[in-house]
């Protein structure tokens, strides 16, 4: 059994720096998961939580979340406490293809993905901290068991019966022996450095997991993510391109420039308000 893991997209959230750029990069990161998911041929995408943020998510995002899990692979989503589940949510908004499955509880409920192998998975259903799925839960069923949620790490899975658990909310990838944390596969931050990415795990008759990362950030690719020495915090260049400002102006102008590319533009606004800053 081959399942592509994937967490803490968090589709529509704030950026200090070029938001729109970054926004629409987040939206092609999924859009290569999903390609992915395909070209590998895997047997099931699974997101441990956190696809998006609750409270900035836009009509415009929960279509596009639509059209893009409506592919030839099946999708199991489990709500994080970003992304919680609620009769307000997208989870419960969109009327999703037949191929997609949501975890709406908030204990652990199973799926049968192929004979002798089960899918455990929950919800958050409602904000606040994230919490331990695992405790309490014991597998009633013999078989390979795995469980998809998000929430910290566990110290107690295999006395659970459970041989994996799939998680989200820790953006540093973390593959161990029982549980896996993929990381957020698209930097949010410049301090999120190193191999993170989309993790085709492989499930093996005995229980065990081997993984392959695969680099799917758009970001990276289009040169959005900067070091942590040159990032410019707590701004937003839509946000800044409607002040009456010098910067305002200055903003407004380069976004309007045609000749500017992505990348380019945000070197620009980036270089350009720290010179006026400086002033």
């Amino acid at each position: 059994m081959k399942l592509l893991l994937f967490a803490d997209l968090h589709l529509d959230t704030r950026f200090a720096t070029a938001g729109p750029a970054r926004r629409q990069a987040l939206r092609d990161t999924l859009g290569h998961i999903v390609e992915l998911a395909e070209a590998e041929s895997v047997d099931a995408v699974l997101c441990a939580g956190d696809l998006y943020e609750h409270d900035r998510c836009s009509p415009g995002t929960a279509r596009f979340l639509r059209d893009t899990f409506d592919c030839g692979v099946p999708v199991f989503l489990a709500p994080g406490n970003d992304d919680w589940y609620g009769v307000e949510s997208v989870y419960q908004q969109v009327d999703w293809t037949p191929n997609v499955h949501v975890f709406a509880s908030d204990s652990f409920t199973p799926v049968v993905l192929a004979d002798g192998l089960t899918l455990w998975g929950a919800a958050h259903v409602g904000p606040g901290p994230t919490r331990n799925f695992l405790e309490g839960f014991a597998v009633n069923r013999s078989g390979v068991n795995l469980a998809l949620c998000h929430g910290s790490a566990p110290d107690d899975v295999p006395i659970t019966g459970l041989d994996h658990v799939f998680l989200g909310h820790v953006h540093t990838p973390d593959h161990a022996p029982h549980h896996t944390f993929p990381g957020n596969p698209d930097p949010l931050t410049p301090d999120e450095t190193g191999e993170r990415g989309a993790v085709i795990c492989t499930v093996h008759d005995d229980g065990t997991v081997s993984r392959e990362v695969f680099d799917v950030s758009a970001s990276r690719s289009r040169g959005l993510v900067v070091e942590a020495t040159e990032a410019f915090p707590l701004l937003d260049f839509d946000s800044v391109a409607a002040e009456r400002t010098v910067r305002g102006q200055f903003v407004r102008d380069v976004l309007a420039d045609p000749a500017l590319d992505t990348a380019l533009r945000s070197r620009v606004l980036t270089t350009g308000l720290r010179a006026l800053e400086e002033r």
